[in-house]
């Protein structure tokens, strides 16, 4: 298998090191990739049909090198020297033709490879499977289009290679080979959609673990709701239902009751948060900020320091000193028994209390 690899190795370099950067060249992603997933039988067709296509380079070349002693018969303005050069360009014409003849079978061929290998992929995201898919689709489009194209010079005779204008084949060669590397292209990009499967999961997974703490670090039901909706399957849903079930059994248990002091553990509080920086704030900083009378208290959360000031009975005594304040980005934030809670959910607990 490893003298395989390096075989095929071998023709991937052959392909690069032609002197004028060609479409099979830009391509060679498209023959690597497959390197991690294809069968010992498939890796011999790939080495196959990498060969062919160096084979077509080589006829392209040769047919290119020819082209300089006939451009000067096409050049002329005429008639005779040009129809003199399409009959001494008819071995021009039959190497361009051979040559596309090679794309058409080695892109087939590939095409066929990267067809067996995705039918048999499983995909972690529905989405980049419709989008290989779509992908395969195109690829396929591509190689008919240029098979069809190709068709009627595969049954031209030497007579009618005399008469065909050379650059109106050599265009249409041209246009064909583009479609079969086109097509190869679109099978790459199918195969890497699947090939990033895992970086991606893996990717998802820290995304989700990140929310997942920062869920627990605010520890409110309104958090764990959060994960669950974003993450209806998520591999800590069980968890967020049991901690919201624990919460809530935490509230009922608790009479609901108005603060009775400046410490907000003691029932339904309103506080007003003056700041929230990644940075800490020295008190220096902080007494600029806040000119008042107010203990100022710091909090570390969701990798924010936090800062609260007051301690009010209900949310009119919280938004009135709030107002008198003038602060730039102070909002009021609720707690009961020292959990905080949503604004909504402070206001329900807050009508059961009544005056």
């Amino acid at each position: 298998m490893k003298r395989i690899f390096r075989h095929l190795a071998a023709i991937t370099a052959l392909l690069a090191a032609s002197t004028a950067p060609t479409l099979a060249q830009e391509g060679t992603d498209m023959f690597d990739i497959l390197l991690d997933y294809v069968t010992e039988d498939q890796n011999t067709a790939l080495t196959r049909l990498q060969e062919d296509i160096a084979k077509g380079e080589k006829l392209v070349s040769q047919a290119e090198t020819m082209d300089k002693t006939t451009q000067k018969l096409f050049d002329s303005s005429k008639k005779g020297k040009q129809k003199k050069g399409e009959k001494k360009s008819v071995e021009q014409k039959s190497l361009r033709i051979k040559a596309t003849k090679y794309y058409e079978k080695s892109y087939s061929a590939l095409y066929d490879i990267y067809k067996a290998i995705l039918d048999e992929a499983t995909f972690e995201f529905q989405a980049d499977q419709a989008s290989a898919e779509d992908y395969m689709v195109q690829a396929e489009t591509l190689i008919q289009e240029g098979s069809t194209k190709f068709d009627p010079y595969g049954k031209l005779g030497a007579k009618s290679l005399e008469t065909k204008p050379y650059n109106t084949l050599k265009s249409d060669m041209a246009a064909c080979k583009q479609k079969y590397v086109s097509a190869g292209n679109n099978c790459y990009e199918a195969l890497k959609l699947y090939a990033e499967q895992t970086e991606k999961k893996n990717r998802e997974a820290a995304a989700e673990q990140n929310y997942w703490n920062s869920a627990v670090q605010t520890n409110t039901v309104d958090s764990y709701n959060g994960y669950i909706s974003r993450y209806p399957s998520g591999r800590y849903v069980s968890d967020a239902k049991k901690r919201i079930a624990n919460l809530q059994e935490t509230y009922a248990s608790a009479m609901p009751r108005r603060v009775t002091s400046n410490n907000p553990d003691e029932g339904l509080a309103y506080r007003i948060q003056i700041l929230a920086d990644k940075k800490q704030w020295t008190p220096r900083k902080l007494q600029r900020l806040y000119k008042g009378e107010l203990k100022i208290d710091e909090t570390e959360r969701e990798g924010f320091y936090k800062y609260w000031i007051g301690c009010f009975r209900t949310y009119a005594e919280a938004q009135a000193a709030e107002q008198s304040m003038h602060l730039k980005e102070s909002f009021i934030v609720c707690f009961n028994n020292g959990v905080q809670i949503h604004i909504t959910e402070a206001q329900q607990i807050e009508a059961q209390l009544g005056d």
